[in-house]
C-alpha cells in the first residue's frame, strides 16, 4: 500500500482531532494526580493510532474505544473536563473533509457523541462513591 493511498483521517485524528482539543481544554484546575490521568487518557488514545492501518479502523475506534475511554476519563476526572476533550475531538474532526465527504466515518462520530450521553447519563445515576460529584 503506497503512503498515497492512505486516508489522511489515520494520522489527522490524533494530530487535528485530539492534540487541537487538548490545546484548547482548560486544565489549569487540575491536581497533579488528575494531569496525570489526563495524560494517561490521552495516550491511550494517541497509542490507538499505532494500530490503525486504514479508515475502517478509525471508524472502529471512534464508535467502539473511544466511548469506552469516556467512561473511563469519567471515572478519574471532573466531568466537564472529560466532556470538553472528548466533545471537541469529535467536533473537531468535523472540521475535516476526510470526514465530511465520508458517511460512514461522520455517523460514527455523531453516534459516539450520542453515545457519550448515554454513558454520562448512566454514570451521573450511577455510584455515589466515586471520588468526583459531577457538576451541575
Amino acid at each position: 500500500m503506497s503512503a498515497l493511498s492512505i486516508n489522511p483521517l489515520i494520522y489527522r485524528f490524533v494530530r487535528y482531532c485530539l492534540n487541537r482539543a487538548y490545546l484548547e481544554l482548560d486544565d489549569s484546575k487540575l491536581s497533579a494526580d488528575e494531569r496525570y490521568s489526563l495524560e494517561t487518557i490521552l495516550s491511550i488514545i494517541r497509542q490507538a493510532e499505532d494500530n490503525w492501518k486504514d479508515v475502517n479502523d478509525v471508524v472502529e475506534f471512534i464508535s467502539n474505544e473511544l466511548p469506552k475511554i469516556y467512561g473511563e476519563a469519567l471515572e478519574r476526572l471532573p466531568d466537564k473536563i472529560v466532556d470538553d476533550l472528548f466533545e471537541k475531538v469529535l467536533n473537531n474532526c468535523k472540521d475535516l473533509d476526510e470526514v465530511n465527504t465520508d458517511p460512514k466515518v461522520l455517523n460514527a462520530i455523531n453516534s459516539a457523541l450520542e453515545n457519550m450521553k448515554n454513558i454520562k447519563k448512566k454514570f451521573l445515576e450511577g455510584s455515589k462513591t466515586r471520588i468526583y460529584e459531577p457538576s451541575a
